[in-house]
């Protein structure tokens, strides 16, 4: 059902762009909004290391699109987009941020990043400690929105996903017997811890801006610094993984002032109010050259993503 809301995004002009720093092509800029006092959450590693959660697949069978996650405790569950579930019958990625209520069970949306295994690894899933890479992850806001905007349900295109996770293996050079993702990352483990370790949280900030090769790509902003924390070392090695994908290419620094101007042009696009799969409602978002989407609960955003759309990679 789509609903008439004001403007979550009218803040994004008055963002404040912090210093920048810069490491293999990739710079990062700390960012501060006031997203209005923060919700009381648990984020996904942090409940599953509390045993908080369990997720599993539907049934025995399994179901690629779906999984099942049980929430035992009396606190609600923040799940980013992009986020990686590794075990069951194959890993997957979340298709949405999504807010899971206390004591709830629910069904979560998400993708598959492992095309070469169906089978049981595990019967519960883990946390991959990493999101997909931020090319990915632009790819799947925006197949999320075609799909909420056609039927209104959060789906991605399959197939389309595992064209593009062919694509970044082959291009980086990295193999796997199962067609993982996740595999990837750890074959550049040690390079992306080096990266981590580069780029410390920016103090008090509750969000970031990262550029690639002199373009910014996206930025990722949350309605408290503890969430960013908590997410810093996953959203580092998303954008990470995609600047060692050109480790050669050499471009213009980007400098606040540009990122300040991008974020107040993204406070116009335009926005889809669903209900989201848990707690609050999910906004989609379209504008110029422009993809994203922000969970609001309370009419105040949780998590806001964005990401400059790029064209087409070709797969292989």
């Amino acid at each position: 059902m789509l609903f008439t809301k004001p403007n979550v995004l009218e803040g994004l002009g008055g963002v404040e762009v912090g210093g920048v720093r810069q490491a293999a092509g990739l710079q990062v800029f700390g960012l501060k909004w006031s997203a209005g006092d923060g919700h009381d959450y648990a984020t996904l590693d942090e409940a599953l290391e509390k045993q908080m959660l369990d997720i599993s697949e539907v049934d025995a069978g399994g179901r690629v699109p779906t999984l099942k996650l049980v929430n035992k405790s009396e606190r609600m569950v923040f799940l980013m987009a992009g986020e990686e579930l590794v075990g069951g019958k194959q890993n997957r990625v979340l298709n949405a941020s999504m807010m899971v209520p206390a004591k709830g069970e629910m069904p979560i949306p998400v993708t598959c990043v492992e095309r070469g295994r169906w089978g049981y690894k595990s019967s519960r899933f883990s946390s991959g400690t990493t999101s997909s890479h931020s090319h990915l992850r632009m790819m799947m806001s925006k197949q999320i929105t075609g799909s909420y905007k056609a039927v209104g349900t959060p789906k991605s295109d399959q197939g389309a996903v595992w064209s593009e996770v062919a694509r970044k293996m082959d291009k980086m050079g990295s193999r796997s017997s199962s067609d993982a993702l996740h595999d990837l990352f750890a074959d550049y483990s040690k390079k992306l811890d080096e990266l981590v370790g580069t780029f410390p949280l920016p103090e008090g900030s509750n969000g970031a801006a990262f550029a690639i090769s002199g373009k910014i790509v996206g930025a990722d902003l949350f309605d408290k610094p503890s969430t960013l924390r908590k997410l810093w070392s996953k959203l580092v090695r998303s954008y990470a993984a995609d600047a060692l994908e050109e480790p050669g290419e050499k471009a213009a620094a980007v400098d606040t002032g540009a990122v300040a101007r991008w974020l107040k042009s993204a406070s116009s696009a335009k926005q889809h109010w669903f209900d989201s799969p848990g707690v609050g409602k999910g906004v989609r978002l379209e504008g110029e050259r422009l993809v994203g989407a922000t969970l609001v609960i309370d009419e105040r955003p949780i998590h806001l993503e964005l990401f400059r759309e790029d064209e087409p990679v070709a797969a292989v």
